[in-house]
């Protein structure tokens, strides 16, 4: 459902739920800045092992090579 489209339902509910509709956007947005921020958590924690870790980075010296170029 578009943005504009949702306002537009949202301006059709009766007063009374406006404390409701509130209280829901409120809660995912909440949610969002938790899951993000656990997101940004668990990449901090990876970083060190994706970037140092021989086995992750073993193909990382192809990286200059254009991987479509013909030889």
């Amino acid at each position: 459902m578009s943005k504009e489209l949702l306002l537009k339902e949202i301006d059709t509910l009766p007063p009374a739920y406006m404390d409701e509709v509130g209280d829901f956007v409120s809660w995912l947005k909440h949610r969002w800045i938790k899951e993000t921020a656990a997101m940004e958590r668990a990449a901090a924690l990876a970083q060190d092992e994706y970037q140092n870790n021989r086995d992750l980075t073993a193909f990382s010296v192809l990286d200059g090579d254009d991987f479509y170029e013909t030889r």
